[in-house]
């Protein structure tokens, strides 16, 4: 069930990354609340749930950007497969991986963007791409994936089974 509670959240969040966001630019970077969402919900669930809410974010982002369909999608299967093998699941009150997971997860994510946009023959400049959007972008997500993640913590808490003493 947890799986599709992400469905309506992920598509506000889209919507907000590309209405909001915008506004709140620093360089070419702003908070990205998709990747936030997924890359907290790759923490705290399994990666079945995880990849679920990578594919349905990224295609959310995707069908509200220029970037071809499915492009988002494959970063955050990546950055979300990534985490899971590394870290596999983190405590909800943990403070000190989250930013690291959020950092270099958004370097990966970048650069998986800018290599399926040079596939697909959009000229994106590397080092511009990468100075320009992504530093920006990582200061960003780096300060907002703690309260974000302590706020999907809460949510997953919720709504995940509770164990009887009958059992």
């Amino acid at each position: 069930m947890t799986r599709y509670i992400g469905i309506p959240v992920l598509m506000i969040a889209a919507l907000l990354n590309a209405t909001v966001m915008t506004e709140i630019r620093i360089g070419g970077g702003a908070p990205d609340l998709v990747f936030l969402l997924v890359v907290s919900w790759a923490m705290l669930s399994d990666l079945r749930d995880a990849l679920t809410w990578s594919v349905v974010g990224g295609l959310f982002q995707d069908w509200l950007s220029v970037a071809p369909l499915g492009t988002s999608a494959l970063g955050l299967v990546i950055v979300a497969f990534v985490a899971d093998s590394v870290f596999g699941r983190v405590h909800h009150h943990n403070i000190l991986i989250p930013p690291l997971v959020a950092a270099a997860g958004t370097v990966v994510y970048h650069l998986s963007i800018i290599f399926v946009l040079r596939l697909t023959g959009t000229a994106v400049p590397l080092g511009l791409g990468l100075f320009y959007v992504t530093i920006s972008t990582v200061i960003y997500n780096t300060i907002m994936i703690v309260p974000v993640f302590r706020v999907v913590g809460a949510v997953y808490r919720t709504f995940q089974p509770r164990r009887t003493g009958l059992e």
